[in-house]
């Protein structure tokens, strides 16, 4: 945003702080709608079902079975969300898609790039955008406060206009293919009924889809397999 349209005008809020309403509503939807089951999923596989996350293969067994699951998953929740109506005072309930479709209506359609964007005179930045209606929502502040517990003071809005040094990173590390290629082919063979996606539409099948490719993968790195 900063870089088409120029620093300093308010044009993206930076940080996690709890007056960008907006995008902390959505996270709560995001979280309650797909982010929560998933992490207690995984959560379940290392508690009842051997997943050892600090083992390189099981890494790479869970990234191999559940990437593909957890995408769909996510196209199939944006598609619904973004068909959900939504409430919004004083103007007419729509949801996301008609909104969006209404937009280019109105101003055209248009990518990122704006030809000529008209400056507006923003008073205050750091103020800029703040939901003051709802920035007391104590449903959207426990989810930030749940998810951001080293915000410092989120009590007060004003923050600066810049990225923060220490914004959450989380480090995905490759993972490596534990078998040979003989291995690999020979272990598709064997799992490839199994890869149905529409077989596994709920976590306890999934869970269950776990450990039973586990349960093949080892025997395939057993000596003499």
């Amino acid at each position: 945003m900063e870089e088409v349209r120029g620093i300093e005008r308010g044009s993206y809020i930076w940080g996690r702080s709890v007056h960008n309403i907006r995008i902390e509503r959505l996270w709560v939807d995001v979280t309650n709608g797909l982010g929560q089951k998933w992490k207690e999923f995984f959560q379940t596989l290392e508690a009842y079902d051997n997943l050892d996350v600090n083992n390189d293969s099981h890494l790479w067994l869970l990234h191999f079975l559940f990437i593909p699951l957890i995408n769909d998953d996510a196209g199939q929740w944006a598609a619904s969300w973004n068909h959900h109506v939504l409430g919004r005072r004083g103007e007419p309930h729509r949801s996301p898609h008609d909104m969006f479709i209404q937009g280019i209506i109105e101003h055209g359609h248009r990518g990122v790039f704006v030809e000529s964007a008209e400056d507006q005179e923003v008073e205050d930045i750091a103020s800029y955008g703040i939901d003051w209606n709802d920035l007391d929502d104590q449903r959207l502040l426990a989810h930030h406060n749940t998810h951001n517990p080293e915000d410092g003071d989120s009590t007060n809005p004003f923050v600066s206009n810049h990225p923060d040094s220490d914004l959450s990173h989380v480090e995905v590390p490759e993972s490596r293919c534990p078998f040979t290629d003989t291995q690999l082919q020979s272990f598709l063979s064997d799992i490839q009924p199994l890869l149905d996606s529409s077989l596994y539409v709920d976590m306890h099948s999934r869970r269950l889809l776990w450990i039973q490719t586990l349960a093949l993968a080892s025997s395939r790195t057993e000596p003499n397999t």
